[in-house]
């Protein structure tokens, strides 16, 4: 919306001001050498109404003489303009309503005063009164159609009433009537874009710009235009328009290249930024921008080798580049990517080698890689200088874990829960590489505090369940132990390590098999094809005396690759003995005996070619 000078009214007010009297533009005729009772009041009230008017530029224009009206008596019209100036006061003090009651009984006496009728448009477009607006400011430039001010209020009451063609159609008359004052040409050349008349939009942009010059912000609307219209050909020329006005501005190729990039200009969009690169090599968005070019392209080598470039440059900020690539390289990853952010990560590590955000993100990508051996040191040493940080503390521990070194998961377990001693995961770690260590005591410590501390994860909760089951066992705790599991398993039915493990218990005691059998088919049946489920399931049948079934599920333990445990090695002699294959069942303990976790009994077994339980 265009704006006058705001201190344009204290300049008229200053020469209006006459002796004895106040002579308001507009109002000349009526008030020149009119001398009033109480003028020092009135002349309070016009001069703030003054002040009110101009600020605005609604007197600035001058209210119409009305030759065709009849001449109000002196008397009216001194009660005409101090009704007014009363209605511009209560407007001054927020008393819209009040304002109104005023302005209305002005007109009664001169319903021809078009500065009121403005008035009562603007108070009615505030109170978002919009028809009555739309027909007050009407009666404003049927009664003086030459005030810009009347036909600014006219044509903005049009867009409020969607009215579109009036307001066109009053921009065009306000740019024709005043073709200096640019700013009615900027709003006429939004009324086209509002009411969707591109083509007469850039028309009159192209005036605009022909008075100001070409510049970024007029280029980037005509473009926009442009495209509205699906003529990028004619965007691409008014930046290249906009190059040509200063060719040495790397801002200009920046958005020439960005369109040309988008609109499959392939061959410009490089010549943009190879130039950018030519009149600022140092600048590291460029190189950016062409990773992101080449990666929409396809062509993830040379986009991985920009990105490079642009984050080896250290004037970059270190946030900005791991946000880059936090956003480049998300999702499911091939090993590809991983690997380039890697390396990407390592490059960022050497350009800002005094920061630890940076050794932290490189570490991360290491763990991301499977690279534990490299990641844990490095985590280790974050740590010495943030041993608060959460995060880093259980990287650490899953980089122990994978590692499946029990003895530092016991140790960086341990510390973890001294400085976190609220957080239910290092009493996990802590738990579980004491069961894995055999220290079951210690173990069980950890478990049952570290389980209080678990809130709204019921995973967690039953890894915990899970673990002390096994835990308790190995303390020969059976009840507990089973009650473990069941905790577990009201968690989550269908945890098939916990139902192979609670079956496999029950028939090392022979108690509850038919309740191990169902346990076990179940742990079967969401993994058929790991071979402890499958002996699990013919160990419960062989426990239940059904060695015919028994032999079917042990033999596909064994396919699978169960021919090197000693225990599935074992159970199958067992199996076959009971099925009077006993030659057969001789051969599978022989084989066992050679294999890891076959029981203390097996030697006597094959001495004595007896069955022993």
């Amino acid at each position: 919306m265009y704006r006058h000078n705001g201190n344009r009214w204290r300049c008229l007010l200053k020469l209006n001001v006459g002796q004895g009297g106040l002579a308001i533009p507009g109002k000349n005729k009526e008030m020149n050498n009119i001398q009033q009772p109480d003028m020092n009041y009135k002349s309070l009230i016009l001069i703030l109404l003054i002040g009110l008017l101009l600020s605005n530029s609604a007197f600035s224009q001058g209210k119409k003489s009305k030759s065709k009206v009849k001449e109000l008596t002196e008397k009216e019209r001194i009660q005409e303009i101090d009704l007014f100036g009363k209605g511009l006061v209560e407007k001054s003090k927020g008393n819209g309503s009040g304002a109104l009651v005023f302005y209305d009984r002005a007109l009664e006496i001169d319903p021809f005063d078009a500065a009121a009728w403005y008035e009562k448009a603007r108070l009615y477009l505030s109170m978002n009164r919009n028809d009555e607006a739309l027909e007050a400011a009407k009666r404003s430039i049927e009664i003086d159609g030459k005030n810009k001010w009347y036909l600014v209020l006219y044509a903005n009451t049009s867009k409020a009433n969607d009215q579109y063609d009036e307001y066109v159609k009053t921009y065009e008359t306000l740019a024709l009537e005043y073709p200096t004052d640019l700013d009615f040409l900027k709003e006429l050349a939004f009324a086209y874009y509002f009411t969707g008349d591109y083509k007469k939009a850039i028309v009159a942009y192209d005036r605009i710009e022909k008075e100001e010059g070409v510049n970024e912000q007029l280029t980037i609307q005509k473009v926009g235009f442009y495209d509205k219209l699906q003529d990028p050909e004619k965007g691409v020329l008014e930046y290249q328009k906009l190059i040509d006005s200063n060719p040495e501005d790397p801002r200009y190729y920046a958005l020439m290249a960005e369109y040309c990039a988008k609109n499959g200009f392939n061959d410009q969009a490089i010549a943009a930024y190879e130039k950018i690169v030519e009149l600022n090599p140092s600048d590291p968005y460029v190189h950016i921008a062409l990773a992101d070019y080449y990666n929409k392209k396809g062509d993830q080598e040379r986009s991985f080798q920009e990105l490079k470039l642009g984050l080896a440059n250290s004037v970059l900020d270190l946030k900005t580049k791991i946000n880059l690539l936090v956003n480049y390289y998300q999702g499911n990853l091939s090993d590809e990517q991983k690997k380039h952010a890697l390396e990407l990560s390592e490059v960022l590590m050497q350009a800002h080698p005094d920061e630890i955000l940076s050794h932290t993100f490189y570490a991360s990508m290491l763990y991301e890689n499977s690279e534990f051996e490299k990641a844990r040191p490095l985590f280790l040493d974050i740590l010495k200088e943030e041993p608060n940080n959460y995060s880093i503390w259980e990287q650490l521990l899953l980089c122990d874990l994978n590692l499946q070194d029990f003895t530092q998961l016991d140790t960086d377990s341990e510390d973890a829960v001294d400085y976190f001693p609220n957080y239910p995961l290092p009493y996990f770690f802590a738990g579980l590489a004491n069961l894995q260590l055999k220290d079951y005591v210690k173990a069980k410590a950890y478990l049952e505090s570290g389980k209080n501390f678990v809130v709204n994860n019921d995973g967690l909760l039953e890894q915990f369940y899970s673990t002390l089951g096994d835990t308790y066992h190995a303390l020969d705790n059976f009840e507990a132990a089973y009650l473990s599991y069941d905790k577990a398993l009201l968690i989550n039915p269908k945890n098939a390590l916990v139902l192979n493990n609670y079956a496999y218990y029950l028939s090392l005691e022979s108690k509850n098999l038919e309740k191990a059998a169902t346990m076990a088919k179940a742990a079967v049946d969401l993994d058929p094809y790991n071979s402890n489920n499958l002996d699990t399931y013919a160990w419960v049948l062989y426990k239940l005396g059904k060695f015919d079934e028994a032999i079917i599920w042990i033999e596909k333990a064994y396919d699978n690759k169960g021919d090197q445990s000693g225990v599935v090695l074992e159970h199958y002699g067992d199996i076959l003995f009971r099925l009077e294959r006993k030659s057969e069942a001789f051969d599978y303990w022989r084989v066992a005996l050679e294999k890891p976790e076959h029981s203390e009994l097996l030697q006597k077994k094959i001495t004595d070619k007896k069955l022993y339980e």
